[in-house]
């Protein structure tokens, strides 16, 4: 009979440290998807088009996308293959920015465009066409400005400069080149 005794408590025993198992594990695997949860994307938009105006109705500037995904909490929103065209005074545009992917802080002030970048100023706008290939580039499109540490290279009708870094004031014509500043310049022929 003690012997029964002993074999129960055994049993017993053994289920004891088997549901406490079970429930740490599952209680792991809640959490674990919870953490999944949290990380996965809060929105999916294709064909994305947003367009900012200023306090008169006056459109600033649009960024269009084939695809977009606001990520959750404060990690911003990726872009992929995004176009921004900033206008002045709402006309034409004044300069074009493609790039192959782009980032957009969580207050949206700030847009990171990475990888091969192009910024091109077209003939339509009114001033001297330019095209600008660079990577990794900051916007602060409020404020029509961009930046590179990345070697940028400019090409206008009558020359090229190449340099390491630039700033861009886009709406008031002009450009810091940063360092390592080499380029040539032939004037049209009459």
């Amino acid at each position: 009979m003690q012997t029964k005794g002993i074999l129960y408590l055994g049993v017993l025993t053994a289920l004891a440290i088997l549901s406490r198992w079970f429930l740490v594990n599952v209680e792991s695997s809640l959490r674990g998807t919870a953490v999944l949860d949290s990380e996965a994307p809060l929105l999916y938009i294709d064909d994305f088009v947003a367009t900012r105006m200023n306090s008169q109705g006056i459109r600033e500037y649009t960024l269009t996308a084939p695809h977009l995904i606001e990520l959750s909490g404060q990690r911003g929103t990726q872009v992929q293959s995004p176009k921004i065209e900033f206008f002045k005074n709402g006309q034409a545009p004044e300069w074009l920015i493609r790039a192959e992917r782009g980032w957009i802080s969580p207050s949206k002030d700030v847009i990171r465009l990475e990888d091969a970048v192009t910024m091109f100023r077209p003939p339509t706008s009114g001033k001297q066409p330019v095209v600008i290939n660079t990577r990794d580039v900051l916007i602060r499109p409020a404020d029509g400005y961009a930046e590179t540490a990345a070697a940028a290279r400019a090409e206008t009708p009558g020359g090229v400069v190449t340099a390491t870094g630039l700033k861009a004031y886009l709406h008031e014509e002009r450009m810091e080149l940063l360092s390592a500043v080499r380029g040539y310049y032939e004037q049209p022929k009459p």
